[in-house]
């Protein structure tokens, strides 16, 4: 007697599956390839490469999403700012507060002190903050003037160093402080160690906001003034970032010449800052920043 054609079909496809373990065996499982294979899609078009992690990226984006709220944010706002499933922000989340990173008061969450283990671990690489601060603070003495060192993150200039006298000390500055790269002395030293290409493609995505009446906002006069700051070696800045102060920011290269950031003196305007005494701030600030390239790692 002949089986039934659909008993048939069955028995094959089950034999097939014996010899081919990636053979769907249910319709989940088609949908899951589907999905992986629509990852693999999403991953190739943003020049990912197949072995790009997926969760670590997410991971990391509800990690600075939360660092940059002012008041601590429910899952659906995580979810909208991150445009991702509130499932997922739901088991990131949970992630995070079982290890210790982040903590909830039932509907909100918020990060913990546990997370500057990262920052610590990027400054106590190469012995960083064991060189860095300790430059901060010897040219900070010397001139009765701020000093900090920054790095370039995104479009951002990230404070991992920083120093200041009491008679100019300001509760709005700090190691994790960030600034924009277009409008500060240390930005425009960086995105001069920029590819032409890379320079081009930050310029374009670029949306320049006025932070005092001084500041730059013509794209041309922007990249004028990095190109100018490449070719000098060092930029100098007055008022466009913060009115009432002078800016001069030299950069820091690792031993092997690669750049690590910058080292910036801050020097508030007053009467007995003179031109001649400013002058001599840039040859301090210039001389310690090459001092150091020996010791950074």
């Amino acid at each position: 007697m002949q089986a039934p054609a659909e008993s048939l079909h069955a028995a094959d496809r089950r034999s097939r599956r014996g010899r081919d373990p990636g053979l769907p065996s249910s319709r989940g499982e088609c949908n899951m390839t589907k999905l992986r294979a629509e990852d693999t899609e999403r991953r190739q078009a943003a020049g990912r490469g197949p072995d790009f992690l997926e969760v670590l990226s997410r991971s990391l984006s509800v990690i600075e999403t939360l660092g940059n709220h002012r008041e601590p944010p429910t899952i659906s706002d995580l979810a909208r700012a991150t445009d991702l499933p509130k499932p997922s922000v739901r088991r990131i989340l949970h992630t995070l507060t079982t290890l210790g990173y982040a903590e909830t008061s039932g509907r909100t969450f918020r990060l913990t002190p546990k997370v500057v283990r990262f920052a610590t671990s990027y400054l106590a690489s190469g012995g960083h903050a064991q060189v860095l601060q300790p430059a901060c603070e010897e040219l900070s003495r010397i001139t009765g003037q701020s000093c900090l060192v920054g790095v370039l993150d995104g479009a951002e200039v990230l404070v991992v160093a920083y120093t200041m006298p009491e008679q100019l000390m300001s509760r709005s500055l700090g190691v994790g402080t960030r600034f924009p790269a277009y409008c500060t002395a240390a930005g425009r030293v960086l995105l001069g160690q920029k590819t032409e290409n890379e320079l081009t493609s930050y310029l374009a995505k670029l949306k320049p906001v006025a932070q005092t009446e001084a500041t730059q906002t013509d794209k041309a006069v922007i990249k004028s003034e990095i190109m100018a700051a490449r070719k000098r070696g060092y930029s100098v800045m007055e008022d466009e970032f913060v009115m009432g102060w002078r800016t001069v920011a030299f950069p820091l290269y690792r031993h092997d010449g690669s750049i690590f950031g910058t080292l910036n003196l801050n020097c508030k305007k007053s009467p007995t800052l003179t031109n001649d005494e400013f002058d001599r701030f840039v040859g301090l600030c210039g001389r310690k920043a090459e001092s150091l390239k020996s010791l950074l790692i």
